[in-house]
């Protein structure tokens, strides 16, 4: 009699190692799961995907009760969906150090060995000094494996468990693409325990044939992001700045001026939702890739978020200038001619319109490196700090300071 799933698993092709822990528990406890495809162009966009999976990370098990989200959290649920069996171990104390060993899978081992393996699959920029700390983290955490390995078959003790399956999965990409035979034979107990388990049924079922590699693979460029097809989007954001040339029929005082001014104003409409419309697709590209697994400087470094930041850069420069120029069309030195009718009381009146754009200026500057603020501790928090240490971060501090001058002038 077949069984019923007890949900369905939502995975990303590119990560697929992290349903594979689910999916790997789910064959040793003779459980169903119903897999499916995640598409985040289609399947992470409804209101009714929102309400489901509030956080939008990938992979997610769908089920009759709710959402469980997160690699492990999702593996732990299929370990325990049978009380009969020793995958999350037989005893109180076993539990625990099945918990140590998933938070060392994700920490340790999981971090650092993506930041060496993705560049390598095409799924994140090279950056060799990143890759150099990624090997030496890597080595480290195979160190541990190595010792615990040297007095039991497994991790826990004489049988496998949920923390032997979730390693094993998230080490597959590197015995696979980058553990080379002089690397792998500093850990020969690691080794044979990563042999020994892929050759196991349950495993095979989901791992297939697993070949270890011969040589370390090296980074290839990488792979086109889908969010290019949105910049049609631009002619859009022209549209809707194009009616502000309207404004050009205001000639009453200088009819030079003003025809001169009305095209200046409608630039700068027209760069400023450019701007707007290259901010969302920041936006959703960086929501696009959070669901397919990546976070923090992975998604700063993607080279389509660079370039739409680029952009972004550039269209800023162009507001202050933009805005200055009307200004200084209307400064009594700009039209000697018209200097005759403006009566000498009249001058100290024209000094808060030219200091209007500097306001404005300031205001810009302030949100630039406010951005520039939250987009390097997005960085440093991808690069492993966090709290206190982001905050004592040389540039952080450097660029709150630079924040607290401009607002001190407001």
């Amino acid at each position: 009699m077949a069984k019923s799933p007890i949900g369905t698993l939502h995975f990303v092709e590119e990560t697929v190692y992290k349903a594979q822990k689910a999916l790997v528990a789910a064959k040793f406890n003779g459980v169903a799961v119903t897999t499916r495809a995640f598409d985040s162009s289609k399947d992470g966009q409804g209101a009714e995907f929102k309400a489901l999976n509030p956080t939008g990370k990938v992979p997610y098990l769908e089920t009759d009760r709710g959402c469980v989200f997160t690699s492990n959290a999702i593996a732990r649920y299929v370990a325990r969906c049978r009380g009969d069996t020793a995958l999350y171990g037989k005893c109180f104390d076993d539990e625990g150090r099945i918990d140590t060993w998933l938070e060392f899978c994700t920490h340790e081992l999981e971090v650092p060995l993506m930041a060496w393996v993705y560049p390598t699959m095409g799924l994140l920029a090279e950056n060799k000094k990143v890759t150099e700390e990624a090997k030496s983290d890597v080595k480290k955490a195979l160190q541990l494996l190595e010792d615990a390995l040297k007095s039991n078959s497994y991790l826990i003790g004489d049988f496998v468990s949920i923390a032997d399956i979730a390693i094993v999965c998230a080490l597959r990409e590197g015995f696979v693409r980058v553990f080379e035979p002089a690397y792998r034979k500093a850990f020969p107990k690691a080794s044979a325990w990563f042999e020994s388990c892929c050759a196991m049924p349950q495993f095979k079922a989901i791992l297939g044939d697993v070949t270890l590699c011969t040589a370390e693979a090296k980074p290839i460029a990488l792979k086109a992001a889908p969010a290019q097809k949105k910049a049609p989007a631009e002619p859009k954001a022209k549209k809707e700045a194009a009616p502000k040339k309207e404004a050009a029929p205001k000639k009453e005082a200088s009819p030079k001026k003003q025809a001169a001014a009305a095209p200046a104003a409608a630039a700068g409409g027209d760069v400023e939702a450019q701007i707007k419309d290259i901010g969302d697709k920041v936006r959703e590209l960086k929501e696009k890739l959070k669901s397919e697994g990546l976070s923090g400087k992975k998604i700063n470094d993607h080279e389509d978020i660079k370039k739409l930041v680029d952009q972004l850069l550039e269209l800023k420069k162009q507001i202050p200038a933009d805005g200055a120029a009307p200004a200084k069309a209307a400064s009594p030195k700009s039209s000697p001619k018209a200097a005759p009718a403006k009566s000498p009381k009249a001058s100290p009146k024209a000094a808060p319109a030219a200091a209007a754009p500097a306001g404005d200026d300031i205001e810009a500057q302030i949100k630039g490196v406010g951005d520039d603020v939250r987009t390097l501790k997005e960085k440093l928090k991808g690069e492993g700090l966090s709290g206190k240490k982001i905050n004592d971060h040389a540039e952080v501090k450097a660029l709150v300071a630079k924040l607290q001058e401009l607002k001190a002038k407001m």
